[in-house]
């Protein structure tokens, strides 16, 4: 098991753009991107790092997921729970994410995404038990630098 995730110390990850967050009694990432499509594939592979300890393979096994919501911090919110319930109920862990659609629509933002990979690598180092409402955030700062943080309850 890799120490750096137990001491909970801010820091970089495996996955570009996704940085470790210290949060009290629970885990988080931040994300950042140039677009809003690569902010939501790198949220994704960073919160199956903070799961599994390691990134997960790219494998051949496909699963496309859909979500809506009515606005960005909760489409995240929905996106990340729908990503950890593959990797947790049903042991599929997503190596890559391909290209994002991210469309909006009457009942709100709605993102297509297929994922690829396989079996999760190992026993997480941590289970995840949610994507927490606390310090959610997806914003763009400044035109082509969008930011996300998330906090996970584990």
């Amino acid at each position: 098991m890799d120490s750096s995730l137990d001491t909970g110390t801010d820091g970089e990850t495996p996955v570009e753009g996704v940085e470790a967050l210290d949060h009290t009694a629970d885990v988080g990432i931040r994300v950042m991107a140039d677009s809003l499509p690569e902010l939501y594939r790198r949220a994704a592979l960073g919160a199956l790092w903070m799961a599994l300890g390691v990134p997960p393979d790219p494998g051949e096994e496909v699963r496309t997921l859909e979500v809506t919501a009515g606005d960005h911090p909760d489409l995240m919110r929905r996106w990340l729970r729908e990503v950890l319930f593959l990797q947790e109920v049903e042991g599929f862990a997503a190596g890559s994410v391909d290209p994002l659609d991210l469309t909006p629509g009457p009942s709100g933002i709605g993102l297509v995404a297929t994922l690829r990979g396989g079996p999760s690598p190992r026993h997480p180092v941590r289970e995840i038990k949610g994507v927490t409402w606390h310090g959610l955030q997806v914003e763009e700062r400044r035109p082509g630098e969008w930011f996300a943080q998330v906090i996970f309850d584990v």
